[in-house]
């Protein structure tokens, strides 16, 4: 996996994580709906092989 790929992949973590906490913090119906907008298009992405997703972790504390 590349660097490059790898930010991309982070990214996209990072913001579905922030997607889920607004969520958290605020559970209406907007919320969920933006939420599952942003779980699907990370999927499809993944499906379709236009993002790559490590095979393992390697995050450092």
């Amino acid at each position: 996996m590349s660097k490059s790929a790898r930010h991309e992949w982070r990214d996209q973590q990072a913001s579905l994580n922030e997607r889920l906490k607004g969520f958290l913090q605020n559970p209406g119906s907007d919320q969920m709906e933006a939420m599952v907008e942003e779980m699907r298009a990370y999927a499809d992405a993944a499906r379709s092989g236009s993002i790559d997703i490590p095979t393992r972790s390697t995050i450092y504390n």
